[in-house]
């Protein structure tokens, strides 16, 4: 699930890295699919039987990413396709 956010982030990169002002609402879907799973696995998991809490090994780098993720949909929002750009790949870079 990882991988696939870090796809999913890379191909919204690439779409706002283009000249299509088509697909400004899907790719904003596709964004808060990708922000949404990686909320999901940053998160502890508790599981029975066990003594504590388990992390993902990616939850830090989550951590770090999402805020850059948030930023990069809002940015989005407003069609603001060079901020978007840069927050999205300030993302990646801690992913």
């Amino acid at each position: 699930m990882y991988d696939g956010s870090k796809d999913s982030l890379k191909s919204i990169l690439a779409w706002l890295q283009g000249t299509d002002e088509g697909g400004w609402e899907a790719q904003i879907e596709s964004g808060e699919g990708c922000r949404s799973d990686m909320e999901r696995m940053a998160r502890p998991i508790y599981g029975r039987g066990k003594t504590g809490p388990e992390r993902n090994p990616d939850s830090e780098k989550l951590n770090h990413a999402v805020p850059h993720v948030r930023a990069m949909l809002t940015a989005m929002r407003n069609r603001n396709r060079a901020a978007a750009v840069e927050h999205g790949r300030a993302a990646l870079a801690v992913m």
